[in-house]
């Protein structure tokens, strides 16, 4: 099997899923659950699958694993696609490009969420995910 480990803005990926739960599923909900219980949720479950990424990549056979920032996939999706397909030795780039090129193209325009990080939620992600901070370089 091939992987690709995708890493996104901890700030952007608390703020995109507490939106989530709150727009999402809080309407479906069969029981109560506070903010501040949704947001310890949150950050540990994050806390939880990161690490438990980090301790089970070594399993991973070299070749099988890349890792791209989000960011940098947004900024030149073209680009670390044809990156991912080289690293995995995935063959077949050259004969999908024009139709990758087509569905990268029907791409643009789309308006992602942006998000303004309060104090508090600032706080709360560098108190909770630093470690995801320093070993990907996020800043705000």
């Amino acid at each position: 099997a091939k992987f690709i480990y995708l890493m996104r803005n901890p700030y952007t990926v608390f703020e995109s899923t507490r939106s989530f739960f709150t727009n999402t599923i809080q309407p479906l909900k069969l029981q109560d659950i506070s903010n501040e219980q949704l947001e310890e949720n949150i950050l540990s479950i994050y806390a939880k699958l990161y690490h438990k990424y980090e301790s089970d990549k070594q399993f991973i056979p070299e070749g099988n694993l890349v890792e791209v920032k989000f960011e940098d996939f947004e900024a030149d999706a073209m680009g670390m696609t044809e990156n991912i397909y080289n690293s995995l030795s995935i063959p077949g780039f050259t004969e999908a490009r024009e139709n990758i090129e087509k569905y990268v193209g029907g791409k643009k325009g789309y308006k992602k969420n942006k998000y303004k990080y309060d104090e508090r939620t600032i706080r709360l992600v560098e108190d909770n995910w630093d470690f995801a901070l320093k070993q990907w370089d996020y800043k705000l």
